[in-house]
């Protein structure tokens, strides 16, 4: 069974995508408290404008998941409009 929440807010300066998250009390897996060091915080950007990719993103998540979608939520800003899908397993 496949089941899609859709919560839209509207955010009114440049955050991660994390941040914003944690203001709509969405709950992302996030052990290193946000530093971008464990790599449990995925979601897939399926569009928008998000900021450029990281070093800890490139090194955490490869070329392959990131050529997908895949980021980091303590290391993607959200520059503009976005669609964000939550990833349940993070590895």
């Amino acid at each position: 069974m496949n089941i899609k929440f859709i919560k839209e807010t509207e955010v009114k300066k440049e955050k991660t995508i994390l941040d914003i998250a944690e203001d709509l009390n969405i709950k992302i897996k996030s052990p290193c408290n946000g530093k971008g060091k464990c790599g449990k915080c995925v979601v897939k950007v399926t569009s928008g404008d998000v900021s450029e990719v990281t070093k800890s993103e490139e090194e955490l998540l490869g070329k392959k998941k990131i050529a997908k979608g895949y980021r980091l939520a303590c290391e993607t800003t959200v520059k503009g409009d976005a669609e964000i899908e939550l990833v349940n397993k993070n590895k």
